[in-house]
Formats: structure tokens, sequence, C-alpha cells
């Protein structure tokens, strides 16, 4: 686990160093320890801050730990940076390995369990309120969209509500990927005219798992883009054996921000095992 905390630390201090990112003069603890922290939350601990900071001071990694309600004001503040961060890491992978498919896949986060939603303070509209076709039910909370190259690396995330459709993640994302890579879709991102666009804008060929009865229904294109978009089952699979049963949080833009941290925590583990 020490490798991990040291592999992360590094890899946060050199990326922030691209930035030119200074530090405030006055802080006793550096951003890039913050978010080693809070990164070390939802790697081992299931997103708990507060374990994270004791374990952090237990081990003497850091030579001052902030207190809890200073720690988690620290980490709203550098949210922004975590988006500029992003392509900075999705580089780091590209240079280690050669990604050639994409996949786009959507997963339901629920805020709270369903008898709770009418009371829930974190998330009180009724647009929250989603349906997960795969399960048959409903929930009540966020839908976290993601952009996944072959090798597992998360490239790109989308939350939306859990009561939009999944086309609003489509048309959303950024979909920043090389010409001539094949992007796999499940059946909730079918779309001819967006389909379309893509492929003549930016020469992108999507894949979308589409129903029998659809006018573009071709069988040889559905096995390969059901075969070839496991990859992205196995990322989510991956996001909810770390993500605990309910993320704790007390604000929405904290829920968020500690999903954006399960992501990183995730890509950070890839290049940690990849480097080794």
């Amino acid at each position: 686990m020490l490798d991990k905390i040291i592999a992360t630390f590094c890899i946060l201090d050199n990326l922030l160093h691209i930035l030119h990112h200074r530090n405030d003069p006055q802080a006793k603890i550096t951003d890039r320890e913050i978010l080693t922290i809070a990164i070390l939350a939802c790697q081992e601990l299931g997103g708990n801050m507060r374990k994270a900071l004791q374990w952090v001071k237990a081990l003497r990694l850091f030579s001052f730990v902030p207190s809890e309600s200073r720690f988690n004001r620290r980490r709203h503040r550098l949210m922004p940076l975590l988006h500029a961060l992003a392509p900075l890491l999705r580089a780091v992978w590209e240079s280690l390995e050669a990604c050639t498919d994409y996949a786009l896949d959507t997963f339901p986060m629920p805020v709270c369990e369903n008898i709770r939603a009418n009371r829930c303070r974190l998330a009180p509209e009724k647009a929250f309120r989603g349906y997960r076709a795969a399960h048959r039910d409903y929930f009540h909370g966020v839908k976290v969209h993601l952009l996944v190259a072959s090798g597992g690396f998360v490239v790109e995330f989308w939350l939306t509500l859990g009561s939009w459709h999944d086309l609003t993640g489509l048309y959303g994302m950024a979909l920043d990927i090389p010409c001539g890579c094949a992007l796999m879709m499940h059946r909730g991102y079918t779309d001819d005219v967006a389909a379309d666009l893509l492929r003549e804008a930016e020469g992108l060929e999507g894949y979308p798992v589409r129903w029998e009865t659809s006018v573009r229904y071709a069988g040889c294109r559905q096995d390969l883009a059901v075969v070839k978009r496991c990859f992205v089952e196995r990322v989510g699979l991956c996001l909810h054996s770390v993500l605990p049963r309910r993320v704790h949080a007390v604000t929405l833009d904290g829920f968020m921000l500690k999903l954006m941290c399960f992501v990183y925590a995730h890509n950070c583990n890839l290049l940690h095992k990849v480097a080794s």
C-alpha cells in the first residue's frame, strides 16, 4: 500500500509541476498532499476521509496533517484543479499503452435509498429519480457516463441527473478520440443522427448495440460491439468494488467531488500497475 501512495504522490507532483501550480505560501500542507490523501481514501478506505487522515498521521507520511474540517475545505477548493489534471493523466496513460478501441457506458449512482427519496436533503428534486432497465427498478441519484479506453483507463466521465436520458451524456461529453478508432456504445446511446455526425466530422466509427427491429441492425457489427465492449464492463466492476454501498457526503458538490476522486483512484491504480 505504501508503494501505491508514493506512486500517486509522484504522479500528482509531476502533473502539478507541468501546470506550474503554486501553493499558498501560508499553507502548512501542499495541494498535492491534499489530493494524495483524498485519492488514498478512495483507493483503500472506501472514500472515508477521516480514516485516511488518521492513517497518514499514524504512518507519518507528511510533516503536517490538517483537521478534517480544514482538509474538506481545501479539498473542495481543488475541484477545478482535478478537471485540469484529467488530460495530463490521459497523456501519461497513452504514452504507456496504445489505445485503439473506446467504449461508452453509464451506471447509476444512488444518493440515498429509495425509501428516503422524499426527504433527501442532498438531492431533493424529482429530476434525480431514474430507472434502471437492467435491474428493473428505480433509484434516486445521478448517472455516471464513462468513456473508457481499451486498457481500462477512464478517459472522460460525465455526471447527469438520474431521470435524464443516456443521450444527454453523449451530447455533453467532448469525446476526444483519435481519428480511426472505434467507439462501442450500449443501446441507450443509439442515435443515428449523432452517429452520422461523428463519422463525417471526426472520422469516428460508432458501434452501438442495436435492437433486432432496428433499421440499421447488422448481425456481424452487433457481435463485434458486444464482444469488444467487455472491457468497459470490467471497469464498472472495478469501480463498484472500491465504491461503498452509500457514498457519504453533506452537499451535492461534495458527492460529485468524491465520485471524481474514485475515478482518479482507479486511474492511478492502473498507472501504478502498468509502471510496476
